[in-house]
């Protein structure tokens, strides 16, 4: 029976709180909506800007180095090989 109260207590404690919040108005929502967005593209660029990088680095070691094990998960892990790429 003591869950039960308590149980009710904290649900009732929640919904003052939610009652408590003042409510969003059309453009506030407008608002968090080009916010999100925007803030999903930004990350979303650097992501990509960041795959180009890295699979450009691999590509031009994997030129110089045709016979190279290394995969481009270990590349993009930083696990470099030591010696830097020469041609001879």
């Amino acid at each position: 029976m003591a869950i039960v109260k308590a149980l009710r207590k904290f649900l009732a404690f929640i919904r003052r709180r939610i009652a408590a919040r003042p409510k969003r108005s059309l453009a506030d929502w407008i608002a968090l909506t080009i916010a999100r967005g925007l803030s999903l593209a930004v990350v979303g660029g650097l992501v990509y800007v960041t795959y180009v990088v890295e699979m450009t680095g691999y590509n031009d070691f994997l030129r110089c180095n045709p016979k190279s094990s290394i995969t481009r998960f270990e590349w993009v892990l930083g696990f470099r090989p030591a010696e830097a790429c020469r041609r001879f």
